[in-house]
């Protein structure tokens, strides 16, 4: 999924919840927008390079080749993530420790709505071997 658009829905989701939670909703942005830092990550690790302009290129458009790279290590978009933000956000709730769950609860919205994104443009483009969706189960693969 393009970067403009994951912007743009993670502006809405945060305005959809100002209402709600007030300056909290800008978890959400970080959460659906921001999320995406593991492509630089994993940019960095593949191309042995801390450029951001080369990451971007790297990763736009890449899919558009008939035969692109499969099985990227994505860590934010993975279960284990998931699981520890949801891990994250039981626990702060649980200890009464309002911040951390509204940080943790919004950002996990974000992610939400940012994985929903992708996992529907992956659906549409035929290419759901494109990611890694478990850290562990890429770790397996690549032994």
């Amino acid at each position: 999924m393009n970067i403009k658009h994951h912007f743009f829905s993670s502006i809405i989701l945060t305005l959809v919840l100002y209402p709600l939670v007030g300056f909290y909703s800008l978890w959400a942005f970080v959460g659906g927008y921001l999320i995406d830092f593991d492509h630089y990550l994993w940019s960095m690790y593949r191309n042995k390079s801390f450029s951001l302009p080369k990451a971007y290129k790297y990763h736009f458009g890449r899919h558009k080749k008939r035969n692109y790279e499969k099985d990227l290590l994505h860590l934010f978009h993975t279960w284990e993530f998931i699981a520890l933000m949801i891990l994250c956000t039981v626990s702060s709730y649980l200890l009464k420790l309002e911040f951390f769950y509204y940080m943790f609860s919004m950002t996990l919205l974000g992610m939400t709505l940012h994985l929903a994104l992708d996992f529907g443009g992956l659906i549409t483009m035929k290419h759901l071997d494109a990611r890694a969706i478990s850290l562990i189960g890429w770790i397996k693969r690549k032994k």
